[in-house]
């Protein structure tokens, strides 16, 4: 997947907001996908992702096709 602002920004925030990322990861991915403002590929794309560390998700989604697959 090509990364955009909006998916950088994504990535910085939950880097940088531990609540964020840990919503994240654990299962609350719909509702804090729900306060950021991504195209409807991106938010298949996150939501395809499967991760449990920062890293790993961080590399899950470079490898998301722009489908969500």
């Amino acid at each position: 997947m090509m990364p955009t602002r909006t998916m950088d920004e994504l990535m910085w925030t939950a880097l940088t907001n531990t609540t964020f990322r840990e919503r994240l990861l654990n299962g609350q991915r719909r509702e804090v996908l729900a306060t950021v403002n991504l195209t409807e590929a991106e938010r298949r794309a996150v939501l395809a992702v499967k991760a449990e560390t920062l890293e790993t998700f961080a590399k899950a989604l470079c490898q998301v096709g722009p489908s969500g697959v």
